[in-house]
C-alpha cells in the first residue's frame, strides 16, 4: 500500500494519507497476528485442511484490507461498494462500480490496477516467493491457488518456482509498458494498462477503456499481450529459455489458439456484413473483443452490447471457456474443456466398441480416472453455481435475463463486463448491496477454482 504513495507524491494528489493510514492499519493487524501466533522451533508441514483455510482466508483478508483506501479517501461511501471494487481487483475480474473513473486521483487508479497485477499471478504465489516460512507446504498452497487442474513446477524447490514465475510476469509487464510507450500512450496509462493486461484484469484509467485511445497499434499490442497472458506461464518460462518445442507440442495451447482464431473469424465476418464496411476494421474490433472476453481481460474498444445477437452469444460462450491452465485467466479453462470433449468421444467409441480401451491423453500422456472425475465434478458444480446465482440475482433485482446471466457468468469467470446493463457501456453500480455481495463471492470462488472455498462449508472439513 506504500507503493501508490509514490504516485500520489509524483502527481501531488490529496489521497496520500489514505494509503499511509491504510498501510498502518494493515501492518498493525499483521503485527498482532505475528506476535499472537509464535511458530514452533521446528516448522511442520502444512496439512491439507490448513492449506484450504489459509488460501481462502488470505484472499478474503486481502480483499477486505484492499478496500480500506477507497473508504478512507471517500471513493466509495458504502463498504460493500469498496469491497466489491477491491474483490474485482484482486481476483482480476475488472467489474467496477465507479461511474466516472477519470475523476478518481492517480494514486487510487494506480491501486486499482496494482491490486489486479498482484492478484494475477497470485497472492499466495507472491507470499511463497518472498516469505520463506510459506515455503513449508508451499506446493500445496500454490496448487490451491493456481488456475487449472494440475500444478507444474519449474524447479524442485517451490519457492524458486514462484520466483521464476514472477520473473516472467515482471519481464512481460515491462515489455508491454515499453511497447505502449512507443505506441504513443502516456507513461502512467502504459503502466496501468500493462498491469491490467498481464493480469487479464481489465481495469482502465479511462471511462471508455482501451477504446479511448482510438489507436489500431495500441489495440494490436494489447490484443497480443492479452493472448500471451492467457497462456501457461510455465510454458512461457521455457520459451524464454529457448525451449520452443514445449509450445509446439502442447495440445492445450493448440486448442486455445484455434478456438480463439475460429471465433475471431466468425465474429469478424458477421461484423463486416452488418456493421463495419471494411473487413480489416471488423477484424480489428472483433479480434480485440474476442481475446478480451476469452482471457477474461474485460477491456473494450467497442460497445459489443450493440453487436448482432449471433456475435454476442459467442462472446457469452467464451466467458465460460477462459485461457490455459497456469495462466492469469479465470473460467473453466481450455484443458478441462479438452478432457471433457475427449471423455465424450471415449463414451461414443465405447458404444460402438464396448471392449475397446481408449485412454484419454493430454500432451501424449494418459490422464488418470481421478483427474477426469475431478474435472467432470468441477464442470458440473461450476454450472450449478452459475445457474443458482443467476436465479438469486434475478429474484433480488428487476433485471433483464441477459443482464443477470452475463453478470453471473462474468463474475464467476473473472471476466468483468457482461451484457445489457452491466455491458461495456455500463457498470455494476446500479445493483443492490445484496447482489454485489453475491457477485463478489462468485469472483472469489471463481478465482480459487471452486473447491478451495466450497470444501470449507462441508461438515467433514471441521471434523477431526
Amino acid at each position: 500500500m506504500l507503493v501508490p504513495v509514490i504516485i500520489s507524491v509524483i502527481y501531488n494528489e490529496n489521497d496520500l494519507w489514505a494509503f499511509i493510514i491504510s498501510a498502518l492499519i494493515t501492518t498493525s493487524f499483521g503485527f498482532i497476528l505475528e506476535t499472537a501466533t509464535k511458530p514452533p522451533e521446528r516448522m511442520k508441514e502444512i496439512q491439507r485442511r490448513e492449506g484450504f483455510l489459509i488460501a481462502a482466508l488470505s484472499w478474503f483478508a486481502a480483499s477486505i484490507f484492499g478496500a480500506i483506501p477507497y473508504l478512507i479517501y471517500g471513493v466509495f461511501n458504502h463498504p460493500v461498494d469498496a469491497w466489491f471494487e477491491s474483490v474485482a481487483g484482486f481476483t482480476t475480474t475488472g467489474a467496477t462500480v465507479l461511474t466516472d473513473i477519470e475523476v478518481v486521483p492517480y494514486g487510487m487508479l494506480f491501486w486499482r490496477s496494482f491490486s489486479q497485477w498482484i492478484g494475477g499471478m497470485g497472492i499466495i504465489v507472491l507470499g511463497i516467493a518472498i516469505l520463506p516460512r510459506l515455503a513449508v507446504g508451499g506446493m500445496q498452497l500454490m496448487g490451491l491457488e493456481a488456475p487449472g487442474p494440475t500444478t507444474e513446477k519449474i524447479t524442485p524447490r517451490i519457492a524458486e518456482t514462484a520466483k521464476k514465475l514472477w520473473a516472467v510476469y515482471l519481464l512481460l509487464s515491462f515489455l508491454l509498458i515499453v511497447f505502449l510507450l512507443f505506441a504513443g500512450m502516456p507513461i502512467f496509462d502504459s503502466v496501468l494498462q500493462s498491469f491490467s493486461t498481464m493480469s487479464t484484469g481489465g481495469f482502465s484509467p479511462n471511462n471508455l477503456s482501451v477504446g479511448s485511445y482510438n489507436s489500431s497499434i495500441i489495440d494490436v499490442i494489447i490484443t497480443i499481450f492479452m493472448f500471451i497472458a492467457g497462456m501457461n506461464f510455465v510454458l512461457l518460462y521455457w520459451s524464454l529459455r529457448g525451449d520452443f518445442k514445449r509450445l509446439t507440442r502442447n495440445s492445450e495451447l493448440k486448442y486455445y489458439f484455434f478456438l480463439n482464431l475460429s471465433v475471431i473469424l466468425i465474429v469478424s465476418f458477421e461484423l463486416w456484413s452488418t456493421i463495419y464496411p471494411n473487413f480489416f476494421e471488423a477484424l480489428r474490433y472483433g479480434s480485440f473483443q474476442v481475446i478480451s472476453i476469452s482471457t477474461g481481460s474485460g477491456f473494450s474498444t467497442a460497445n459489443f452490447d450493440l453487436w448482432p445477437s449471433f456475435s454476442k452469444w459467442f462472446l457469452l460462450m467464451l466467458m465460460f471457456f477462459g485461457g490455459c491452465a497456469g495462466s492469469t485467466t479465470g473460467s473453466i479453462k481450455i484443458i478441462r474443456i479438452m478432457v471433457l470433449l475427449k471423455k465424450g468421444y471415449q463414451e461414443l467409441h465405447k458404444i460402438i466398441y464396448p471392449r475397446a480401451v481408449v485412454p484419454i491423453r493430454v500432451n501424449a500422456k494418459p490422464i488418470s480416472p481421478e483427474i477426469i472425475s475431478s474435472i467432470t465434478s468441477f464442470f458440473l458444480i461450476y454450472l450449478f453455481i452459475f445457474l443458482v446465482s443467476t436465479l438469486i440475482v434475478m429474484a433480488a433485482e428487476d433485471l433483464p435475463i441477459i443482464t443477470a446471466i452475463s453478470a453471473c457468468a462474468a463474475s464467476i469467470g473473472n471476466v468483468g463486463p457482461g451484457l445489457g446493463e452491466v455491458g461495456p457501456a455500463g457498470n455494476y453500480a446500479g445493483l443492490s448491496s445484496f447482489t454485489k455481495v453475491v457477485l463478489s463471492f462468485l469472483m472469489i470462488i471463481g478465482r480459487l477454482e471452486l473447491f478451495t472455498i466450497l470444501v470449507i462449508f462441508t461438515p467433514a472439513f471441521w471434523r477431526r
